[in-house]
């Protein structure tokens, strides 16, 4: 079970929006037709054959696609060829996928495909928007951007090692773009961008309670940082945004948008993200309370019947017990043994360790009024409600600026509550 937790929660971590190239599409649709602006053959300089477009789709359902994905579509109007290059291939029956996955140790890959009606008509069918950038790149530019993805689509160079937030597809495809720019969009990018790594997250993830709760408490202090435009453009749909903004200047030395032309292909709108996190702290604070209450109620005698209060109250302060002791392993797991740095210096570690796991342990028997257990329960919650409680208190100091009040209004009236019905008399 602890294994089972660690993969939903290291997966949560991975939200990525990249291609599993387990389920790459094949799809039997319509293909959509596609024909790319063609710049006109005005000069036989190398590069002026070639269009260069950004796509990029918008979150998808699933918990790998909620970051989005983008590509680069080069048309070669000489040759009337197309290849749409992407980052962040992956496959979960490669050897020990989820192992790795868990030690932070992710080797993905490019691809490319010539089919670009074909993956268009894939996302489209998943109900995700997608926009066509046409980037206004001299021909010389052009040129050395297919260079380098030629070079970088061999066998030997196509992998990479992943980090969900600083090196997944939509940085790969950044920095490429960038290096032919000569650092334009990496000079635009140094101002703040208004938003911490967790917002972000926060934001992609409000469709589901359970992944947005998981992420939240996997989650450490190196996310609260605010990131720069740079960093931001680690998501596909901001990487869009910002080209919108960005200029450069050509040959002429007139300044002018490195988006020469912008067309939406497909509107999508299935999977609607909000432009800013919701705040969920009433919301767990509210469910925090209803849950402490009923668990210091259920032992009290005037509570109905002894042998059903002992049930719920056993069924659920072990539960929660072992929810908070099995996730406070895998976070011990994630700062101590992996290279998952979002996860280090995580705070939740207050509200969710391995001391709830044994107190999981001696709960039952405790509860059945086991003698040997009762002083051990009792000490053993005294001592999680107390920890939980030192989490909320050391937000006073500098130091403790995890953004986690929302879950410590959830995880100390549930701990309390639990540590107030075993000091009650057990029912019987």
């Amino acid at each position: 079970m602890t294994l089972l937790v660690l993969a939903w929660l290291v997966a949560g971590l991975a939200v990525s929006g990249e291609r599993s190239a387990g389920t790459a599409p094949s799809l039997r649709t319509r293909q959509v037709p596609l024909t790319a602006h063609r710049s006109p053959l005005t000069s036989p300089e190398p590069g002026s054959e070639l269009t260069v477009t950004l796509l990029t789709f918008e979150s998808g359902g699933r918990l790998w696609e909620r970051f989005g994905h983008n590509g680069i579509w080069l048309h070669d109007a000489a040759t009337g060829t197309d290849h749409l290059y992407d980052y962040g291939r992956f496959d979960f029956n490669a050897p020990n996928f989820f192992l790795r996955f868990a030690q932070g140790k992710m080797w993905y890959s490019m691809g490319d495909t010539n089919d670009v009606g074909r993956v268009v008509a894939f996302y489209r069918s998943q109900g995700r928007k997608i926009w066509a950038q046409e980037l206004d790149l001299t021909p010389a530019q052009r040129q050395e951007l297919r260079s380098f993805l030629v070079w970088n689509i061999r066998p030997e160079n196509a992998g990479y090692a992943y980090d969900y937030y600083l090196d997944n597809c939509s940085t790969r495809i950044r920095d490429a773009i960038d290096k032919v720019l000569g650092g334009t969009i990496r000079r635009y990018g140094v101002a703040p961008s208004g938003f911490t790594w967790r917002q972000e997250t926060r934001r992609l993830d409000e469709h589901s309670v359970a992944v947005y709760t998981g992420l939240m408490i996997g989650l450490g202090q190196p996310t609260d940082r605010e990131m720069s435009r740079w960093e931001q453009m680690f998501l596909p749909i901001r990487l869009r945004e910002h080209m919108d903004s960005i200029q450069v200047t050509g040959p002429d030395g007139v300044s002018r948008p490195v988006v020469r032309a912008a067309r939406v292909l497909y509107e999508g709108g299935s999977w609607p993200v909000p432009s800013r996190p919701s705040n969920w702290t009433l919301r767990y604070l509210l469910v925090g309370l209803v849950l402490g209450a009923l668990l210091a109620w259920l032992p009290r005698p005037t509570a109905g019947s002894a042998r059903a209060r002992r049930a719920a109250f056993l069924g659920l302060a072990t539960f929660w017990a072992l929810f908070a002791g099995i996730f406070g392993g895998a976070l011990t797991w994630l700062w101590a043994f992996s290279s998952h740095v979002a996860a280090y210096r995580n705070e939740n570690l207050f509200l969710f360790n391995l001391l709830a796991l044994g107190l999981a342990v001696v709960l039952p028997s405790a509860v059945r009024g086991k003698g040997w257990a009762q002083k051990p329960a009792r000490r053993l919650a005294l001592v999680v409600a107390a920890l939980a409680a030192l989490g909320l208190l050391l937000k006073l100091l500098p130091a403790f600026h995890q953004s986690n009040l929302e879950l410590i209004t959830l995880a100390l009236p549930i701990h309390t509550g639990v540590w107030l019905g075993l000091r009650n008399p057990s029912p019987s």
